[in-house]
């Protein structure tokens, strides 16, 4: 069950939001006090099904509302200040139309056992006094024909419905840095939880009988014989001043108490000379080690049972660097079947994830109001609107560095197409020098400076070609200096230029997809190849301004048509040893091994 939305009505600063999330993956940002955490509070006081405080209505607000859309069905929460109490009101949206299979076949009815009958009943907000199966299946009967029209229109309903009733919406509770730390509470709340709250649904050997069940049945056995008493001793009394009281019933509800309240988990391990200790004694970094190693088996272990909404709280603001690309590691396999939202002021997490998956949080007029961003020019901004910038110093795991700008705005591309994964996602800062020789000097510098970060660069093949200009020649044999030193990874790309790499049909077909009615007539195959030719006889030809010439279009343009067009067997082998280089194979996770 996935989180489609949530509207939120006079919850402190949140006066009326409503926000989307992804199937996948959505990244809540926003400066402090925003309303990022008091988004995720809206979601673990409904996931707990718990008051919220007096002090978290909206500016003197008597009424607040929420209501959680999910994949299948809505819940709506309302509170209202009565008095010295907040009273509730839990909702569900229902469709009365999944019961038009009983109206039509009544005797389907038949085949519902006692436990289905009050579930089914429960969905639309309907109690019943019915203990015995026969006078049930009478009661949903009498309750399908009150109900004809709206089954029949199928309509949409916000019912009552009594918090026994509510489901557990979501299994897991949100997540912070703190709780990385906490390995002991990390084992009670996300470990064990669900197992140790299953013990109801426990069946008592020899009775076939759930222990919740075999708990209700003696309640509604201590109710029954007490109603027998009262009527018979009572009753007769009680007729003296209410002479038309024909029976007193009584009816006993209850909820199985989550006994997880009174458990204490503490964790230890011991040593190869036999001594225990305490996980809690052990350093932050152990301990987030410990915790995000439980997480990622957690996941591994439950994948393909039910889906699972997983809510991080701001983890960066407890987890270092190296520890928030641990936790995006194991992000990127929950994400494949589980729904993650998580809020964050990591740079680093926001450059791993696409901006349409990004949720911004802006403060206005003491109010919240949601911004959707579409490209990473608003992630950029963003980023800038929060203090951060030059997070390539802080936060790169690779610097590549490659000539020109048709390398800048098609590698990107290409390596997500054949990676799986972003460039940002893999830390890898993608640098134009903007020349040979600016990147060779560039490379030196960057190498003086930043001595701890492995450096790649990517070249044009016209590298070799010049060696009469002098300037050339020293841009060749630094480049070659630094190679030797192992302190330079080199890639060289093309015959001589970047775009001459790739196939003449690759070419052609990528500029006829996005410019088709804007090129000249002259834009052909075969132009191409005589380009081709050229370029074999002359090295000093310019392959790439020719093509602009012939299609009228700019290196730029040319270089996105092209990544965005080919496919992943398209792209030339020159490419493919550097995105190797970058991330091996055997560190991407296997989506066909993975269930959706």
């Amino acid at each position: 069950m996935k989180l489609k939305s949530i509207k939120v009505k006079n919850f402190r600063c949140l006066k009326d939001v409503h926000i989307s999330f992804e199937p996948d993956i959505t990244v809540i940002v926003g400066e402090n006090d925003s309303g990022k955490s008091s988004l995720v509070k809206v979601i673990d006081l409904a996931m707990k099904n718990a008051l919220p405080d007096r002090s978290d209505f909206y500016a003197g607000e008597r009424c607040m509302r929420w209501e959680l859309d999910f994949s299948e069905e809505s819940y709506i929460f309302e509170f209202t200040i009565n008095g010295d109490n907040i009273d509730k009101v839990i909702k569900k949206t229902v469709s009365w139309g999944i019961l038009s299979p009983y109206l039509a076949q009544k005797e389907k009815i038949n085949d519902l056992s006692q436990e289905e009958i009050k579930s089914l009943l429960a969905q639309f907000g309907k109690t019943t006094q019915r203990r015995t199966l026969d006078p049930l299946r009478q009661e949903l009967s009498e309750f399908l024909d009150e109900n004809k029209n709206k089954i029949e229109n199928n309509c949409k309903e916000e019912v009552l419905i009594k918090e026994k009733d509510m489901p557990q919406l979501l299994t897991v509770p949100p997540l912070d840095g703190k709780t990385f730390e906490d390995i002991n509470g990390f084992l009670k709340d996300i470990y064990l939880k669900e197992a140790i709250k299953n013990i109801w649904s426990v069946r008592v050997e020899g009775t076939d009988k759930k222990l919740e069940t075999i708990f209700e049945e003696n309640l509604n056995m201590i109710a029954d014989e007490k109603q027998k008493e009262i009527n018979q001793e009572v009753l007769p009394r009680i007729r003296e001043f209410l002479p038309d009281v024909q029976e007193i019933l009584i009816d006993i509800e209850h909820q199985p108490f989550d006994i997880t309240k009174t458990i204490n988990v503490t964790t230890s391990f011991r040593g190869v000379e036999g001594q225990e200790i305490q996980f809690a004694k052990k350093g932050d970094g152990t301990k987030r080690r410990t915790t995000l190693a439980l997480l990622r088996h957690k996941v591994e272990k439950e994948r393909g049972m039910e889906q699972k909404v997983f809510i991080f709280d701001e983890p960066d603001t407890h987890l270092h660097v190296k520890a928030q690309r641990e936790l995006m590691e194991i992000l990127e396999q929950i994400k494949q079947e589980a729904q993650v939202i998580i809020t964050t002021h990591s740079p680093f997490i926001l450059n791993s994830i696409e901006p349409s998956k990004i949720r911004m949080l802006c403060l206005e007029n003491g109010a919240t109001n949601v911004k959707y961003l579409e490209d990473n020019n608003d992630v950029k901004d963003l980023l800038k609107s929060l203090g951060i910038e030059n997070t390539h110093l802080f936060f790169t795991r690779k610097i590549l560095l490659v000539e020109g700008e048709s390398e800048e705005i098609a590698l990107p591309i290409l390596f997500k197409k054949y990676k799986k994964k972003s460039l940002d996602s893999e830390l890898v800062t993608l640098i134009n020098a903007h020349g040979v020789d600016n990147l060779a000097q560039l490379a030196k510098v960057l190498i003086e400076f930043m001595a701890d970060i492995p450096l790649m660069v990517l070249v044009d093949q016209d590298i070799n070609r010049d060696l009469v200009i002098k300037r050339r020649k020293n841009t060749k044999e630094l480049l070659e200096k630094l190679q030797e030193e192992r302190r330079v990874d080199k890639f060289e790309i093309g015959y001589m230029e970047f775009e001459d790499a790739f196939d003449t049909d690759v070419i052609y077909e990528s500029v006829m997809k996005y410019y088709g009615d804007q090129v000249k007539d002259q834009w052909s195959k075969e132009e191409i190849e005589k380009c081709r030719e050229k370029l074999k006889e002359n090295p000093h030809y310019q392959f790439a301004e020719a093509l602009e010439k012939l299609s009228e279009r700019k290196k730029a343009e040319i270089a996105k048509a092209i990544a965005n067009y080919c496919d992943i067997n398209q792209i030339p082998q020159d490419l493919i040893a550097l995105f190797d280089a970058i991330k091996p194979t055997e560190d991407i996770i296997p989506t066909e091994n993975i269930n959706p």
